[in-house]
């Protein structure tokens, strides 16, 4: 790399003409002798992050994909010699529970040579999804590294409870007395009296509780998402990063007058970002969770685990000769001739394919249910400036009516967004999108290659048991992450509050220069949401543009061809855009 940054300048300097030697020279002086005085961010002014949802930083890994990929297969292959970091990463009941798996595996690949009627995906199907499951989680828990004591003002989990509660307490003593102090001025400039000053709400609902957990992606205390920056390098940086907005929500400062619903009585409030957004999360939280997919991936779990034995049964017998098959002769027709180690080894698959596939589908449903979260977060946010929905919903409900209003509606979209798990469901997502592409294309080969004969094999049938179940929860998932969107980029929102706009100045000539102001930064805020937001995509994790598209061709042209076999014309999928 110096040698081609070297040449790269060599090269560079016979293109250069004299403005831009002479830039160069200023930029090699500095601006170390530059006079300079001391300045400050206004905090009452956005920043396109803000809109983005980027202001609300999450936790990410220092190293790329490939290489978490790589340390992630070394810990499973070579488990027992991590055991020490699954502890850390998982618990210690369940890291010994997938170390008992381990070496059930590994009894299972010995086995398989001895037992004759046994089947090649009955091993490599359980060491696939113990190899996934394993680098799904290594990629999930890969934003610990970042989170050192020295590093972040929230500590890792392997920092002691101690220390942890010593830094959750440090942190919350900090931002509290910058936030006394700074209404103890506000108080001496309106004329209060400054004696005691009361403790803001935004402190006390980010107090930590004295059972409170140590960060992570999955944490739903406002603490973490509004003070923890775990990008940054240093604590100064994250408390300047995240502390400027804060401070924005001061009950001096950006608050907005809400109308809210106690026992029937409509009341008015001043009310902040944390606080509309506190109630919305009580509201999410409170909401029942249905168990429809826990119970759809519990019947794949157990389809998958007796597929090998149903199969062998409708192999060996047929409606005419299954009546004369008494009930103690069953075993021996699905398993074959009594012998310890056929036994054994039906055991020990059966028990690796029930596991395994359980925390599959496990991992599928937490998605699942962080992508039906989401939705209701959205939901309840675009019935904000509804009267009749919000009082439905019991939340807090107030009209775009001025610019700090307006402004207040963006900061909380934003940070609604980005509430709960962002990048460890992405990489459950992406996981569950390349497996089923993966056995979508597995399966087109083997129709192409022998159509006439593919329900005749073992595998084949289990691959088309995973590639619908997969397709379940992908479509589930769809249709969740696209309504999601939707709520969030409706524009109509926006222009009700145009058209509230207009009646008022009708009712209000005197305040139609106000209004018409309020207007025009409606129209600016529609305008600026299409110009960021952008259509959802189920691949949540970012993907080379040249990997996805010939991974798109390569697929779309197998499913082509063993379509267009079966039915006898051509159909080209992958010219169809995405």
């Amino acid at each position: 790399m110096a040698g081609i940054a070297w040449y790269q300048k060599k090269i560079g300097a016979y293109d250069q003409q004299i403005w831009e030697k002479s830039l160069e020279q200023t930029e090699l002086k500095g601006f170390g002798s530059k006079p300079k005085k001391t300045g400050h961010i206004k905090p009452d002014l956005i920043d396109v992050d803000l809109v983005r949802g980027s202001t609300f930083s999450k936790a990410k890994p220092e190293s790329p994909w490939t290489a978490l990929t790589r340390k992630g297969l070394v810990r499973v292959l070579f488990f027992p010699f991590f055991f020490q970091w699954w502890i850390q990463v998982t618990s210690k009941s369940i890291s010994t529970l997938i170390l008992v798996l381990y070496f059930l595996q590994v009894a299972g690949a010995v086995v398989y040579f001895e037992v004759p009627a046994a089947c090649a995906s009955e091993v490599v199907g359980p060491l696939c999804l113990m190899l996934l499951l394993g680098t799904v989680h290594c990629q999930i828990v890969s934003t610990e590294s970042s989170r050192s004591p020295d590093n972040s003002p929230v500590p890792s989990r392997t920092a002691s409870p101690v220390r942890r509660k010593r830094l959750s307490y440090c942190c919350v003593r900090f931002v509290r007395d910058r936030l006394i102090s700074d209404e103890h001025i506000q108080g001496e400039k309106n004329g209060r009296p400054t004696d005691g000053p009361a403790l803001p709400r935004e402190v006390e609902l980010l107090r930590p509780s004295e059972g409170s957990r140590p960060a992570s992606d999955t944490d739903d205390m406002l603490w973490e998402e509004l003070l923890q920056d775990p990008d940054s390098a240093s604590t100064g940086s994250s408390y300047v990063h995240q502390f400027s907005w804060l401070q924005a929500c001061h009950p001096s400062k950006d608050r907005v007058s809400a109308i809210i619903w106690e026992h029937g009585e409509c009341k008015k409030a001043d009310m902040s970002v944390l606080e509309i957004s506190g109630i919305i999360l009580t509201r999410v939280k409170v909401v029942e969770q249905g168990m429809g997919y826990l119970i759809f991936g519990s019947l794949v779990t157990a389809s998958l685990a007796l597929l090998p034995y149903c199969f062998r049964l409708a192999q060996k017998l047929d409606v005419a000769n299954l009546s004369s098959v008494s009930f103690k002769e069953l075993p021996a027709v699905a398993i074959g001739p009594p012998c310890a180690l056929s036994y054994a080894f039906f055991i020990i698959t059966t028990i690796e394919r029930v596991f395994l596939s359980g925390l599959f589908f496990f991992m599928m449903c937490v998605a699942e249910r962080t992508y039906r979260q989401r939705l209701l977060f959205a939901k309840l946010f675009s019935h904000l400036t509804s009267a009749r929905k919000a009082k439905k919903s019991e939340i807090p409900h107030f009209r775009l009516k001025k610019v700090q209003n307006i402004k207040m509606w963006l900061s909380l979209r934003s940070f609604l967004k980005r509430r709960g798990p962002q990048r460890s469901v992405d990489v459950i997502v992406s996981s569950i999108f390349l497996l089923a592409l993966s056995i979508s294309f597995i399966i087109c080969a083997q129709l192409l290659h022998s159509h006439h004969t593919f329900l005749d094999s073992e595998t084949n049938w289990e691959l088309m048991v995973w590639c619908a179940a997969l397709m379940v929860f992908l479509l589930r998932l769809a249709t969740l992450g696209a309504e999601t969107n939707r709520k969030y980029s409706n524009a109509s929102v926006l222009l009700t509050e145009q058209i509230n706009l207009y009646l008022k100045m009708e009712k209000k000539p005197n305040k139609k220069d106000q209004l018409n102001i309020v207007n025009n930064v409606l129209r600016l805020a529609t305008k600026l949401l299409k110009e960021l937001d952008t259509p959802f995509r189920l691949l949540g994790l970012t993907v080379n543009p040249l990997i996805y598209n010939i991974t798109r061709v390569v697929i779309l042209s197998a499913i082509s061809a063993a379509v267009s076999d079966l039915l006898g014309f051509n159909i080209r999928l992958w010219k169809i855009k995405p």
